[in-house]
């Protein structure tokens, strides 16, 4: 039996078994394999391979009960376990205030191109040679050591609701994350590189590791910086961190749970007419890119943000007949906490169009400016109103009087709708931005912010 049949055996026992017992019943399965790098000292320190196959179900009881779980699975015994089990606690569970339907009509699905590689297991087989290779162009670049990450991921999956709709895909991805440094850790600089096509990135990996020792490079020396206002330009890396996640803030649960900064901002001009930005789950190369939502609703691109204008929010089943609109295919069943999840509308890949300046151009200011690299640790004080901080991490430079100097510890102390306003050019790098500080996969260029606020970071 293939992996498709196995799947598609394992999910419909989920259903023909959960129907009897369920006013609705969702499943998935997930086979994945996947493979990890992990260097540090400039060298390979664990190189492994792991096999998942994975269960995810969602149920109706008792018209008004709902309940979920994700679990490992091996067998048809174990299948029937986990649909007895969710079932068991879903009934005694108080009725969902948060439920008004899912999908219930089978459609069919756009396609999805460039998800695929079929070379996977070659450049599998290989990675380890191009990390070698990775981790010397740092060294070249000036490094003194290297350290990092790099995840491939091969997954097929099979989809069926028992309302009817049913589907299946198969996907792989990557992602690799190389910091260099020197001597003192002070002195360190990032590269980033991720994407569906592992086997034609060899040079965007090598690039991504030249990126890093250049920037710890030239880090060498960094000084105090000074609190104040200054503009800011912000890489991909820290501009999807920090502005990025915008967009996928247009979301009616975020907004009823005073979670988003978007409540009461429909129509309004939001940011410069230069910037546009999706929810788009059919974008070519998307880490996140389907075809069709947790439920079964056919995706579609959804303009959030059009020349600076907010025009729409993202819906499931459940959000749209609430707020007397339809479901955009943006169903997800999302982690709230630990262990517990609900069908939610959740943004896919967040794309933002592209700008018209070369980083010279970014770079030519006659105002004070500090150029940002990388940033960890952003924290909101209000998600409603998006006050936030973060502190940049790596290379970090002051740009004055036409020349870049590096500086070090401080801190972006301010508002993301205000940053979002005071956009003032956007460069033409698009890159697909994704690692720990930025789960939703974002794709953006390089932005240059009027009049933020920089503190020590020790405040």
């Amino acid at each position: 039996m293939d992996t498709g049949e196995r799947l598609k055996t394992l999910v419909d026992e989920a259903i023909d078994y959960g129907k009897t017992k369920t006013d609705v019943i969702i499943a998935r399965v997930n086979a994945a394999q996947d493979s990890q790098i992990r260097f540090s000292q400039s060298s390979i320190d664990i190189s492994k391979r792991w096999n998942s196959l994975q269960l995810e179900l969602f149920v109706l009881v008792k018209g008004k009960k709902t309940g979920s779980t994700v679990r490992p699975v091996s067998s048809v015994s174990d299948v029937k376990k986990a649909v007895d089990d969710v079932v068991t606690f879903s009934e005694i569970l108080p009725d969902s205030m948060f439920f008004a339907g899912v999908e219930d009509k089978v459609q069919s699905y756009p396609e999805l191109n460039g998800q695929y590689d079929s070379k996977i297991d070659d450049f599998t087989e290989s990675s380890p040679e191009v990390i070698n290779s990775v981790v010397d162009q740092a060294l070249q670049e000036g490094a003194k050591r290297v350290a990092g990450a790099l995840m491939i991921r091969e997954e097929h999956f099979f989809f069926r609701s028992s309302l009817g709709p049913e589907g299946e895909g198969k996907s792989t991805a990557y992602d690799l994350n190389v910091r260099a440094l020197q001597n003192e850790l002070d002195y360190s600089g990032q590269g980033l590189d991720c994407g569906t096509q592992p086997s034609k990135s060899e040079k965007d990996m090598l690039d991504a590791g030249a990126k890093a020792g250049r920037l710890s490079k030239q880090a060498i020396g960094a000084v105090q910086g000074k609190p104040g206002i200054y503009d800011l330009i912000l890489s991909p890396t820290v501009a999807a961190n920090v502005l990025g996640r915008i967009p996928g803030q247009a979301n009616p649960f975020l907004i009823m749970m005073a979670a988003s900064p978007l409540q009461d901002r429909m129509g309004e001009q939001i940011a410069p007419e230069f910037v546009t930005a999706y929810e788009d789950p059919l974008f070519k190369g998307g880490l996140n890119s389907t075809n069709f939502d947790w439920e079964g609703t056919p995706s579609r691109t959804i303009t959030i943000v059009d020349k600076g204008v907010l025009k729409q929010l993202i819906h499931n089943t459940t959000t749209a007949r609430m707020f007397e609109a339809e479901s955009t295919g943006s169903s997800r069943l999302a982690q709230m906490g630990m262990g517990m999840r609900m069908l939610l509308p959740g943004p896919s890949n967040i794309v933002f169009k592209n700008g018209d300046h070369n980083m010279d151009e970014l770079l030519d200011v006659s105002r004070p400016t500090i150029y940002v690299t990388c940033n960890w640790y952003s924290r909101f004080q209000n998600q409603q109103t998006g006050d936030f901080s973060t502190i940049p991490r790596d290379a970090m430079f002051l740009i004055e009087k036409g020349e870049m100097k590096p500086i070090k510890n401080m801190r972006i102390s301010d508002n993301t709708m205000r940053m979002f306003a005071n956009i003032d050019a956007l460069g033409n790098d698009r890159t697909q931005i994704f690692w720990w500080e930025v789960r939703t996969p974002t794709v953006l260029p390089t932005m240059r912010i009027r009049d933020c606020r920089m503190t020590a970071a020790t405040q």
